[in-house]
């Protein structure tokens, strides 16, 4: 065997590799992460309390605060090469992009209850003005941008009583 042919070959394999490692990502990877995460969420809200993240500006509690600090947590996620090609396809015909969504609003999820996790961890009983960011991360080639992923980040002001 020539060395183009090992050449092609360990492209083609390479080539395939990732495919499957996409694959394998959506089917298997990503559901666990996600039934990791409810499990995550249902333990928070045992421990904290349905209303422990607020967006209003004032407490919940009338009385002394003993303290306040912000706490601060984000995530990074990207589209696996399967859900790109998906929600390009989509893109064509324009509407929901469903594939994007989802993946959005598990990174959401992910986001409140890192921040969720930051508040049991620092001993403070709730956290009040939460805003979410969004941003997206993208790779230029020449004139093309490409998404290649987006960062949540969640902040807000911790409250001790």
């Amino acid at each position: 065997m020539g060395a183009v042919q090992v050449l092609q070959l360990l492209g083609f394999i390479t080539g395939n590799i990732a495919w499957i490692a996409s694959i394998f990502g959506v089917l298997v990877y990503q559901p666990r992460k996600k039934k990791a995460l409810l499990k995550r969420e249902q333990a928070s809200l045992i421990s904290c309390g349905v209303n422990a993240l607020t967006t209003l500006s004032t407490p919940s509690k009338k009385g002394e605060i003993q303290g306040y600090t912000v706490l601060v947590a984000n995530v990074v996620m990207s589209p696996s090469w399967i859900q790109t090609f998906a929600g390009g396809v989509r893109a064509l015909f324009g509407g929901r992009i469903n594939t994007f969504a989802k993946l959005l609003e598990w990174a959401r999820r992910e986001a409140k209850q890192r921040l969720l996790e930051e508040l049991e961890a620092s001993h403070y009983d709730e956290v009040i003005n939460v805003r979410f960011e969004t941003t997206t991360l993208t790779k230029s080639t020449g004139s093309k941008d490409k998404t290649t992923g987006f960062e949540i980040l969640v902040y807000g002001t911790a409250v001790k009583y």
